[in-house]
């Protein structure tokens, strides 16, 4: 009886030892935006977004905040015989986002594999590998076309990078501070955070953010759209408002003199 009670303690001891080291188990990594909802008022020049969740200790974290794919169109410029700088066409971008500001907790290529970041969209490059550009009319005609669609979008700050810039604490959770732009049209956008560790996405979530017009500036829009003869009557006041204006500021320097 005694070698079999050794014998139960001895196992109930390995069982409690073996539990006893089970890792624990991962946390579900959350994501919140605030504001989640953006208005463009009349004064609305681009807003701060923070952007916070949780992920796991001592994983890296990567945010990326894109607008739905679409057919983008642009014109492109060249020489007309050889001679005079003018558009002579209209490229067509296709399975690329209008908007794609990324930010991670370190160097892109530190934070997933070249495979993961091809998997997941992340960074320009595997961007590019999946961009189908396209000539309107005609054959594609020679040039680093993506290359030129990216600068165009990072003038508008609607395409950026921002390696480093995601702060992770000891206990996993994350924080971001996003200056929306003011030129990101309305719509819906997707916050997405990975989680990595060892160049493997290790988790993932999402949130949106919703950007719409309000007020005088909703109210101009569907004039715009539904009464364009009041509009453009509307807008030539506006700008005689606006050069009276500009007048009479320069006629009062003039005369100080």
């Amino acid at each position: 009886m005694k070698m079999k009670a050794r014998i139960l303690t001895y196992a109930a001891a390995v069982f409690v030892a073996a539990f006893a080291i089970q890792p624990s188990p991962a946390r579900a990594v959350t994501t919140q935006a605030a504001p989640a909802n953006v208005d463009i008022s009349l004064f609305y020049h681009g807003v701060p977004v923070e952007i916070t969740g949780q992920g796991n200790p001592g994983d890296d974290v990567i945010v990326k905040v894109t607008a739905a794919p679409e057919e983008i169109h642009l014109k492109y410029k060249g020489k007309a015989g050889g001679i005079f700088w003018m558009k002579l066409g209209t490229l067509t971008y296709e399975h690329l986002p209008g908007t794609y500001l990324l930010a991670t907790s370190g160097p892109v290529d530190t934070v997933l594999s070249a495979t993961e970041q091809d998997t997941e969209s992340v960074g320009l490059r595997a961007l590019q590998k999946k961009a189908v550009i396209k000539a309107e009319h005609g054959d594609l005609p020679a040039g680093d076309w993506f290359k030129e669609f990216k600068e165009f979008k990072a003038k508008e700050n609607l395409y950026a990078i921002e390696e480093g810039a995601v702060k992770v604490e000891a206990d996993g959770s994350y924080h971001y501070t996003l200056n929306w732009p003011f030129q990101a049209p309305p719509g819906t956008y997707t916050v997405e955070t990975i989680t990595a560790k060892d160049g493997q996405v290790t988790g993932r979530s999402q949130a949106a953010i919703t950007v719409k017009m309000t007020g005088v500036v909703a109210k101009l829009e569907e004039m715009s759209s539904n009464n364009r003869a009041v509009y453009g009557i509307l807008a030539i006041l506006v700008a005689l408002a606006a050069g009276f204006g500009v007048g009479m500021i320069f006629k009062k320097g003039g005369g100080a003199h």
